[in-house]
């Protein structure tokens, strides 16, 4: 993979980034393997959903004790961000991470551009339909999307049964390798 990507990856108190929490960022830099990874302590205005906190395995006292204020997190990463020049970001379902980064940054008063960006899921599908894998089809007869789904297609699993942003940023950043690479390979 020749272009640098920007693996990023959430965890949230909910699906809302209007309403719920940004508990958890991690980026991957394809580039050179360096990563950017916070927990965030959640404000007491914003929801955190229970379910949401099962799937990720966080809990608001372990956030309280572990997480950093959610604006020191947003400034760390907007600097470690702004020195890998000329990246995309990419991620599994990354508009999805893009809105809570974006409305996180907003409600901190930071400067927040969205950059172009890549999706797994998008890839996936593509390769799906081409042909080049086979993921599994749900009830809708679609294809099924998830990380878990996709990284199980081609021969990759989290370590857990819960989410964690650096982890599902180094899965996605495995899954784009194993999807881009029969592409880059000289035939």
């Amino acid at each position: 993979m020749k272009s640098r990507l920007l693996i990023l990856d959430t965890e949230t108190g909910g699906l809302d980034p209007t309403q719920h929490a940004l508990l958890s960022l991690a980026a991957v830099d394809s580039a050179d393997g360096e990563a950017f990874t916070a927990l965030i302590r959640p404000s007491p205005e914003w929801i955190c959903d229970p379910q949401a906190l099962a799937k990720n395995g966080l809990t608001l006292d372990f956030l309280e004790k572990n997480g950093r204020p959610e604006r020191e997190v947003l400034q760390d990463f907007a600097l470690w961000i702004g020195e890998r020049r000329w990246h995309i970001i990419a991620g599994c379902n990354v508009a999805f991470d893009l809105l809570f980064l974006t409305a996180a940054f907003h409600r901190q008063g930071l400067a927040w551009t969205s950059r172009k960006n890549i999706d797994l899921q998008a890839a996936a599908w593509l390769a799906h339909e081409a042909g080049d894998i086979a993921l599994p089809i749900g009830k809708d007869d679609q294809p099924r999307l998830s990380l878990d789904h996709i990284a199980a297609t081609l021969g990759f699993s989290r370590s857990g049964s819960t989410h964690n942003a650096l982890e599902d940023a180094l899965l996605t950043m495995a899954c784009l390798h194993r999807l881009i690479a029969p592409a880059t390979t000289p035939q």
